[in-house]
């Protein structure tokens, strides 16, 4: 992404031109691109949204380095490509979520750091463990107060149409399913520092979770877009830090595949990664983590579990002080994902801080059960 100082409206659309026409290729040979941001019909033809995790700041300082410098190359590709909304993967307020929703942190960390005019849209927004460390609801009531925020309940259902193409977006509360990482729920900083780290031990409130598990599988189970995507904090795959959610292998990863869902949306590992694995009948489904919009963490702590046909790409890239408190404090990589919604398929560009693109990929659109459009004799399933 290269920065531009425009000296008049001409000039600048005409650098926009060349560069939405450049034939340079991303490091995994899927050529760059823009959208014609003077295309009357864009809005016919793709849905953009930004992909971000983990934005939730730094106690004292409020913003760290490597989030100062995310936010500003989303808000240039976010005028650039006329992004139209923005999916928030939690850990929104770090360390220990809101007290309440009128939190002067909800003003500090969020509205005031993604203030850019392009970057004023809706922004689905989920809970993250952090948040679940602090008062959650807060987080919904807060949608009140917010022309952007937008997060309604633990988990729901956001459907977006482009000129007959329909994006179910499914919300889920992964922390509620699976349990926080830690066995408080509410506490202050000094107390979850002390407090063991440990993986999801299972859910809190093991009704509730049940009552989530069944809504889930509703939604999958009526929904006839041609895309349909699940968002959640935990990763179902990782190969940094914290590493694969066993509890989404078990219950979550069995439902994406029966009803051919096309992509798992996460945060949580503060990198970039691209996972893909096998569906049904040829359908594949992608795993794609983007927990990086205020620090990043190159560690690869789970990657032997992964092979390369499955592992697709990964940032940063591991160095000789891949955790440190450097990392961690967000003075140096940061990183988030745009996607295109089309016709036949969305194409995801992967960016660091400064605007390079570090790699990019494409999801096909569904194969729907025949059951939700015409009945077949040939497949279960029908191309659309």
């Amino acid at each position: 992404m290269r920065k531009l100082v425009c000296l008049s409206g001409i000039v600048c659309v005409t650098m926009l031109f060349f560069i939405a026409v450049s034939n340079v290729s991303s490091p995994n040979e899927v050529p760059l691109w823009s959208a014609n941001v003077m295309d009357p019909q864009r809005n016919e033809k793709t849905f953009r949204i930004l992909l971000v995790g983990d934005t939730g700041g730094i106690p004292i300082l409020e913003t760290t380095w490597a989030q100062r410098g995310v936010k500003e190359t989303m808000a240039l590709i976010a005028n650039e490509k006329d992004v139209q909304m923005v999916l928030n993967m939690g850990d929104n307020i770090y360390f220990t979520g809101p007290t309440d929703e009128f939190d002067p942190r909800f003003e500090t960390r969020f509205e005031a750091v993604y203030d850019s005019p392009s970057l004023q849209v809706k922004w689905l927004t989920i809970a993250g463990n952090h948040d679940h460390f602090g008062n959650v609801t807060a987080e919904i009531e807060y949608t009140k107060h917010s022309r952007k925020w937008y997060f309604p309940s633990l988990y729901y259902k956001q459907s977006e149409e482009f000129n007959g193409t329909r994006i179910d977006f499914i919300m889920i509360d992964t922390i509620s399913l699976c349990g926080n990482t830690k066995d408080i729920q509410n506490a202050g900083f000094i107390e979850m520092l002390r407090n063991e780290s440990h993986d999801p031990r299972g859910p809190a409130n093991v009704s509730a979770a049940e009552e989530q598990w069944t809504w889930l599988e509703t939604m999958l189970s009526q929904s006839s877009a041609q895309y349909l995507i699940v968002s959640g904090h935990y990763p179902m795959h990782s190969m940094s830090s914290h590493g694969p959610t066993e509890c989404l292998r078990i219950r979550l990863d069995p439902l994406l595949k029966r009803y051919n869902v096309n992509a798992y949306f996460s945060g949580h590992d503060h990198s970039l990664q691209h996972f893909e694995y096998d569906g049904n009948e040829g359908h594949k489904i992608h795993y794609l983590v983007s927990g990086a919009a205020s620090r990043a963490d190159a560690s690869t702590k789970h990657v032997k579990e992964f092979s390369k046909d499955n592992l697709k790409f990964n940032y940063p890239e591991k160095s000789w002080f891949s955790w440190s408190p450097v990392s961690q404090l967000g003075f140096r990589k940061g990183g988030f994902i745009y996607a295109e919604f089309g016709h036949e398929s969305a194409r995801l560009d992967f960016y660091d801080k400064n605007g390079k693109q570090l790699y990019a990929t494409f999801i096909p659109t569904r194969r729907i059960l025949t059951e939700f459009v015409t009945k077949s004799t040939v497949s279960p399933f029908v191309e659309i």
